[in-house]
């Protein structure tokens, strides 16, 4: 159907065809596939992405939407159902380019000071290079072994952050046919009984601020991730659906009691191995 259809813009010039659609069936089934390189170096790829049904697509949707993916990006990628209109250019493909695509990133270390990341060649400096508005000639590399070698846990973990707290692999699950009248707190009432929450959050539009009718929760452990698909998947929320639970995509590995809980079939149809 349509809604399994998404468009992604705003696609580093340096990423290639294999690799984005690497990132892309981390969401889901790829069922086609098209990609428009950026020639020019303005990060203005785009691409086309159908997925095998709609909560894989507004799966996608979700995780790239305003995300930085591709280390060395000039902006966030831009993301949405490709049967949306557009409503504003800030932020999207077609928005004149604000800053140099650079390969530098910023990054803070867990006591808040920031510093700076060179994806490409991989130096790390406290300094703001010239390409981010620093000084001309952003001198003092860092010569700690030590920090360099910390740069990359160090970034990964601040990326990670600028994301939205995650619980760990395994412990993170999505929530689909969530009724539109639901508040996050209505959310997290129903999902908090069966363990510590990191964060619960219903996917609105970034324009209307209107449910998306699907949802993150992260749980502080995997247990909790499978009591919560075991006892939250099919339930009934006595408006016409049915919540479809399932751990995310990608963690399957680190949780398969909960890949067996979401397979069993429930009420609604939701459940099984197709579902």
């Amino acid at each position: 159907m349509s809604d399994s259809k998404v468009f992604l813009g705003c696609i580093p010039n340096h990423v290639d065809e294999e690799a984005l659609k690497e990132e892309c069936e981390k969401q889901g089934t790829i069922k086609e596939f098209f990609y428009m390189p950026d020639k020019v170096g303005t990060d203005r790829g785009w691409a086309f992405v159908t997925y095998e049904d709609e909560t894989e697509a507004a799966v996608a949707v979700a995780m790239f939407n305003g995300q930085q993916i591709f280390p060395g990006s000039a902006r966030p990628l831009h993301c949405k159902f490709a049967n949306e209109k557009i409503t504003k250019i800030e932020g999207t493909v077609f928005e004149a380019p604000t800053k140099a695509v650079t390969p530098w990133q910023e990054f803070t270390t867990p006591e808040g000071k920031p510093y700076y990341f060179n994806s490409v060649t991989k130096e790390t400096r406290w300094e703001k290079p010239a390409e981010l508005g620093g000084g001309a000639q952003a001198a003092g590399l860092v010569g700690s072994g030590a920090f360099s070698s910390a740069a990359g846990p160090l970034a990964i973990a601040a990326a990670a952050a600028a994301g939205g707290s995650v619980g760990p692999m395994g412990a993170n699950i999505f929530v689909f046919h969530i009724p539109i009248n639901w508040t996050d707190e209505d959310f997290n009432a129903h999902f908090s009984p069966f363990g510590g929450i990191v964060s619960a959050k219903i996917h609105v539009d970034p324009i209307s601020k209107a449910s998306k009718g699907f949802g993150f929760v992260s749980y502080a452990s995997p247990t909790a991730a499978t009591m919560a698909i075991k006892g939250m998947n099919g339930f009934d929320t006595k408006q016409g659906k049915f919540l479809k639970v399932t751990i995310k995509k990608g963690e399957e590995q680190y949780n398969p009691d909960a890949v067996a809980a979401q397979n069993v079939p429930v009420a609604g149809g939701v459940g099984g191995a197709g579902g």
